[in-house]
C-alpha cells in the first residue's frame, strides 16, 4: 500500500468518514503548501504532550485547563456537584454546556451494541460505578442524569445503566433520571441545539 492509500485508509477510520471523503482530504493536503501540511503534523504531535484525559470524568482537555489531573469543569468549585450528567462522548459535553447546565459530567466512551455479551468492554461501566459509589458515600450525589442519544443503542445502554445503578441509588439515596421529551427518536445528543437540550433537561424523569 502506497502513502496515498495509507493516508486515505487512516482518514476512513475517522467517525462518519467514508472512502470518498477520505480521498478528498488527501487531495486537499496534496494541493496545500508544504507549510500547511507541516503545521497540521505538528498540531497532531502536540496532542499527546498538551492534551490529557481528566481522571474523574474522562473528558479530554488541555493540561493547563485543570489541576491535579482534573479538567477545568471537575477542578472548579463553582459547579453543582450534586448532579452528575452521564454522556456518551466529549462532544456531548460541549453541546450540553450551551444549554446552561452547570452540574458535573461523566463520559462513558460510547454505547453498548444490542448483541454485546460483555458491555464493560464498550464503555467505562466500572469507572462510573466507582465514581457513583464514592460521591454517593460522601453525601455529594443527589441525582444522576442519563443523557444518552435517542437511538436504539442509546436506549439499550440507558437500560443497562439503570439496572446497574438502581441498587446503589436505593442504598445511597440519590435519584436516577433520563432526558425527557425534546430529543426526537434517532437523534444524537451532540447535534441537538441548546433549546432542545434545555427542554429535555426540564422534562427529565
Amino acid at each position: 500500500m502506497n502513502p496515498l492509500e495509507k493516508l486515505t485508509a487512516a482518514f476512513e477510520r475517522f467517525p462518519g468518514i467514508g472512502p470518498r471523503q477520505a480521498r478528498r482530504f488527501v487531495q486537499h493536503l496534496l494541493s496545500s503548501p508544504p507549510s500547511a501540511r507541516n503545521d497540521l503534523a505538528r498540531l497532531i504531535e502536540r496532542l499527546g504532550a498538551e492534551v490529557s484525559q481528566c481522571k474523574k470524568c474522562y473528558r479530554w482537555s488541555t493540561k493547563s485547563d485543570g489541576r491535579g489531573g482534573l479538567c477545568s469543569i471537575c477542578g472548579t468549585t463553582r459547579r453543582e456537584a450534586g448532579v452528575l450528567f452521564v454522556v456518551e462522548k466529549d462532544a456531548d459535553i460541549e453541546t450540553v454546556e450551551h444549554s446552561g447546565f452547570r452540574g458535573l459530567y461523566f463520559v462513558l466512551g460510547g454505547t453498548v451494541p444490542l448483541a454485546a455479551e460483555e458491555p464493560e468492554h464498550h464503555l467505562r461501566l466500572r469507572e462510573l460505578l466507582a465514581r457513583v459509589e464514592q460521591d454517593g458515600s460522601e453525601g455529594k450525589l443527589q441525582e444522576i442524569i442519563l443523557g444518552l442519544s435517542a437511538t436504539t443503542e442509546g436506549d439499550h445502554t440507558r437500560m443497562l445503566l439503570q439496572e446497574k445503578l438502581l441498587p446503589i441509588a436505593e442504598g445511597l439515596k440519590f435519584k436516577i433520571t433520563s432526558l425527557g421529551r425534546g430529543l426526537s427518536t434517532g437523534s444524537e445528543l451532540e447535534y441537538a441545539d441548546p433549546d432542545t437540550i434545555q427542554n429535555a433537561l426540564n422534562s427529565r424523569q
